[in-house]
């Protein structure tokens, strides 16, 4: 599956959607353009971040499965659920936590416990060996073979004589065992400032979170709403069909009584034809759709799949000076690149603190024997100041290298400032607009139907032609296809302008069943 390039505002809609022609002696195939638009737009919602669809399956359509009822609530929550990009998010959340536990503990002290085994016949390590297990003697040195050449050759040869035990003394082990405690006094605040930097990644890490959750509801509002669409384009299909068989069956009288030529009978069939190649081709447009939202939500694309409600979302009431503001406090990509900026900021505090002195103390118990146990017990006490006075460069370096990158981290922002304050323009201009659209599509489809009421009339008394009466259906099924893709166009730019703003939830968005919803449009 394709990778969705989808920026904050990727869902708007621009004016040259769903176009139609206004040829009125065109012939009426105005329909299939209308909705094969609608499943492209329901479409976008498809190309979701890394997912996978496997072709190698060869399990058969289940016959035996019933529809299931796909409620948008819990479209939602199954988009959310397993999604990619929502995994990636939360991986990232556990990360910088991670990186704050691990700052954390390195402020506080650590406790080391080893064991080691070493054997040599090494004079120098044997010897220091028998220290540590407390088992030296004065013949360790050679006492005895002094006081012996003492006796045989006086005190000057004895003092020449050089002592074997001392310098052959053989193969000797020990084993030791150690404790050390290890307490970090002062690194000049390098530690402090790498759990800054840790926090600073959470926020951003939970502001990516929430854009990613944000932008995979507008993802569903979309295919949902597609769907929406798409069958509210097999209404108007059949609405074009209906009237196309009444055309029919009146040109059909009319002809048997001699009132219109035998040419507005085969037009009025033709045209019937035509609207039956609509029907059927509006109902592979809804299912299409209906795979698309599968996809999505991860349902078994062999799964029926029953959409019961039509959803829409209500227009943010804010002035455009105020949505910008409201913008740029909460949207969470913003939020996102500010903690970037706080960690870059933090990441050159950590680098400046290599030039400050260093501090820490040490205190480690020993355990020395030939054999394993926890004998001949030692203790030391210390602590270490260090300071690097001369590198060539390396620690500056690596100051100026994190100070680009806050540069860098402040461009990123301000560019993605400067593009939501010109997107919030947009969408909220457009937001209005679609509501306007909505009630001029009304307007033409009332007086759409009464012109063709009026033709109908004049057909009928023969003062016309089928040519005229089908170029008026024409506009009226232009009319109600206008107002299906205005309807289509509204959702998607009210659901854009609350995304812009950072607040778009589930709860923004309503629903009602589909019957409640053709008695209000009635």
């Amino acid at each position: 599956m394709a990778r969705s390039n989808h920026t904050l505002l990727s869902s708007r809609v621009t004016s040259a959607d769903f176009r139609v022609s206004t040829n009125r002696r065109a012939k009426p195939r105005l329909l299939p353009a209308f909705i094969a638009v609608a499943l492209s737009m329901a479409g976008q919602a498809m190309a979701i971040e890394n997912e996978t669809v496997d072709f190698s399956s060869d399990k058969p359509a289940s016959t035996d499965q019933h529809a299931l009822t796909l409620p948008f609530a819990e479209a939602v929550d199954r988009t959310l659920s397993q999604n990619a990009a929502v995994d990636l998010s939360q991986a990232r959340i556990a990360e910088a936590r991670a990186a704050i536990e691990q700052a954390n503990g390195n402020l506080l002290p650590t406790l080391d416990l080893s064991f080691g085994v070493m054997g040599s016949n090494n004079p120098l390590n044997v010897f220091g060996m028998k220290l540590q297990q407390e088992q030296a003697s004065f013949n360790d040195f050679g006492a005895g073979e002094f006081f012996q050449k003492l006796d045989e050759v006086g005190q000057a040869g004895a003092l020449a004589t050089e002592p074997d035990n001392l310098n052959d003394p053989g193969w000797h082990q020990n084993v030791q065992t150690s404790l050390k405690l290890s307490i970090p006094v002062y690194n000049g605040g390098k530690i402090r400032e790498m759990r800054t930097q840790a926090q600073a990644l959470l926020q951003a890490a939970h502001a990516g979170d929430e854009a990613a959750r944000q932008q995979l509801v507008l993802h569903t509002v979309e295919a949902y709403a597609g769907i929406n669409t798409a069958e509210a384009f097999v209404d108007v299909a059949r609405k074009a069909h209906e009237a196309a068989v009444s055309f029919r069956d009146l040109s059909q009288k009319l002809y048997d009584e001699g009132v219109v030529t035998k040419a507005d009978l085969l037009k009025a069939k033709v045209n019937l034809g035509e609207r039956e190649l609509d029907v059927e081709a509006a109902r592979n447009q809804a299912d299409n759709a209906a795979d698309g939202l599968k996809v999505l939500t991860g349902i078994d694309s062999t799964r029926d799949l029953e959409i019961a409600e039509v959803i829409d979302i209500a227009l943010p009431e804010t002035e455009l000076a105020n949505a910008r503001e409201r913008a740029l406090a909460n949207n969470p990509r913003i939020q996102a690149l500010r903690g970037n900026v706080a960690a870059a900021r933090s990441k050159v505090d950590v680098a400046r603190a290599e030039f400050k002195p260093q501090f820490n103390l040490m205190a480690q118990q020993d355990f020395n024997s030939e054999r394993p146990g926890l004998e001949n017990d030692s203790y030391t006490l210390g602590g270490t100041l260090s300071w690097r006075v001369l590198d060539f460069g390396a620690r500056s370096g690596q100051v100026n290298r994190a100070q680009a990158q806050v540069n860098a981290s402040i461009a990123e922002r301000q560019q993605a400032l400067d593009k939501l304050i010109n997107q919030v323009g947009e969408v909220w201009r457009e937001a209005r607009l679609s509501e306007r659209r909505v009630e001029i599509r009304a307007m033409a489809i009332e007086q759409s139907e009464e012109a063709v009421r009026l033709e109908r009339l004049r057909y009928e008394q023969g003062v016309t032609t089928m040519t005229e009466l089908l170029a008026a259906q024409t506009e009226l099924d232009k009319a109600r296809a206008e107002r299906v893709r205005a309807q289509f166009q509204r959702t998607m730019q009210r659901a854009s302008l609350w995304l812009a703003l950072g607040e778009l939830e589930p709860s923004r968005v309503s629903s009602q069943s589909k019957e409640r919803s053709r008695n209000d449009a009635s």
